[in-house]
């Protein structure tokens, strides 16, 4: 039997213009009884004009443009890897750096990564964890970095808050310190990641002189307007009704020129809690390329099915870690 004859497809065809202004007139209202800005047509964003004074501070090295924020200027260092593991002036180059974002406390995922995948055997390949301060577990840090020396770690207090701060204070870090490494992934110290293939991933997809970030990507997404949720932003925080397009937190990789760029726009942008979302709008402000690929897992994925893929989340132990490390080698 036909669902729609003729005349009735004439019909919804004449009438689909007067559908659709329905639908958007009912969402502007919905929009405006909840508070809430519409991104698709309303987005503007503290700078403007961002892009520019990048552009002005790459060229010349400074700007006009008053900051909105001291958040890069005046970080405390607790514990800084580079006097151990560079020059007095520079660090040797590298093809990867891995920017792993690490709770304190998480002793055993650090170990875990640095017997696995996070192994110092291939001198160009650089990991490095940063990290959070917290009094209580300060002793065992301040060995871990004696014997490792590959802790990052910074002053403000490590709490599911600052996360946004793991990762646009390392970028700052990465510039200031003038690390020469051709790409840098940033990630949570979850990931088994397939570090073989993922700087085989690297070289074939990110030119060193393009604007392009990569990893598993977050097309519509809107806030969390739930107060009860760790996720929750207010529309204090940010107005609007959906955020651009941003990769997952535990997947950004991208190149040094990406890193100087959004580097240079954070004293100058307007900073969330949000980290993943935070750099999805720069990368918007910047015109940045944010690509999505599905090697990129956002689920848990063994390591025996990550053979042909690049990372998985939620390898939240030391023994998982090695377990699927040995299944990614069988």
């Amino acid at each position: 039997m036909q669902i729609c004859d003729r005349k009735t497809l004439h019909y919804i065809g004449k009438k689909w213009p007067w559908i659709i202004c329905t639908l958007l007139v009912l969402l502007v209202l919905r929009r405006w009884s909840t508070g809430e800005k519409i991104y698709f047509f309303q987005f503007t964003y503290p700078l403007h004009n961002l892009i520019d004074v990048v552009e002005e501070i790459a060229t010349t090295g400074r700007t006009t443009e008053n900051p909105l924020n001291n958040v890069t200027k005046h970080y405390v260092i607790k514990k800084d890897p580079f006097p151990k593991n560079c020059g007095s002036e520079s660090c040797e180059s590298f093809d990867i750096v891995f920017i792993v974002k690490s709770f304190v406390g998480n002793f055993g995922q650090r170990v875990a990564i640095r017997n696995t995948w996070g192994s110092k055997k291939n001198p160009r390949v650089k990991t490095l964890f940063v990290l959070g301060y917290l009094e209580s577990f300060q002793p065992f840090v301040d060995f871990e970095y004696e014997k490792y020396g590959d802790i990052l770690q910074f002053g403000f207090k490590d709490t599911y808050d600052s996360l946004v701060y793991k990762t646009i204070i390392p970028i700052d870090w990465l510039v200031k310190r003038n690390i020469n490494t051709k790409y840098v992934h940033f990630l949570d110290d979850d990931r088994l990641v397939n570090t073989r293939r993922l700087l085989q991933f690297a070289n074939d997809n990110i030119e060193t002189t393009e604007k392009k970030i990569i990893g598993h990507k977050m097309i519509v997404s809107r806030p969390y307007r739930d107060k009860s949720s760790k996720w929750f932003t207010s529309l204090e925080e940010y107005p609007f009704d959906y955020w651009p397009q941003y990769l997952i937190g535990g997947t950004l990789l991208t190149n040094m020129k990406v890193v100087k760029s959004l580097a240079y726009s954070i004293p100058f942008t307007r900073i969330i809690r949000m980290e993943d979302a935070f750099i999805g709008i720069l990368s918007k402000l910047l015109k940045i390329n944010v690509v999505h690929n599905c090697g990129f897992m956002s689920y848990y994925t063994s390591g025996s099915d990550l053979k042909d893929k690049l990372s998985s989340p939620d390898y939240k132990s030391y023994n998982s870690l090695i377990e699927g490390w040995k299944q990614l080698q069988s």
